[in-house]
């Protein structure tokens, strides 16, 4: 018995810390405040969003590096789609993006992250973007 708990000791500990980590700080400080992870529960969330939800934005920018980069590795996709992200933080415009139309229709082009993010912090949040919330194959 003694042995199970302190087994769920270390997986709760482990847990906690790896959800504190200093690029999810740094998401929740700088990016949670426009873009949601997931997709809205309610018309009353929906109407309320100021940019895309996270998982929308990103899986544009997963299929607009694949079909338009043609990456051959998993490893080039990363290093692909994180310089894609990087530029385009820093200087978004619509005719970079890969979004659709109608996302800019309701949100327009993202102001830049220019003076707002540390470029150190820029590489670590966006590693943590693409680690957790690429697209996975069943969602296309």
């Amino acid at each position: 018995m003694l042995r199970l708990i302190l087994i769920l000791s270390f997986f709760f500990l482990f847990t906690f810390a790896a959800d504190s980590s200093p690029a999810k700080k740094i998401y929740q400080k700088k990016c949670a405040m426009c873009h949601n992870i997931e997709a809205p529960e309610s018309i009353a969330q929906r109407d309320a969003m100021v940019a895309p939800y996270l998982r929308l934005a990103l899986r544009s920018v997963y299929i607009g590096v694949d079909a338009l980069e043609e990456p051959k590795t998993k490893a080039e996709h990363k290093k692909l789609t994180l310089e894609f992200l990087k530029d385009y933080m820093i200087n978004p415009h619509r005719d970079k993006s890969y979004c659709e139309d109608i996302i800019f229709e309701k949100y327009q082009t993202m102001p830049s992250m220019k003076g707002f993010i540390s470029e150190q912090q820029l590489e670590s949040v966006l590693s943590y973007i693409y680690d957790n919330f690429s697209p996975t194959p069943d969602e296309f």
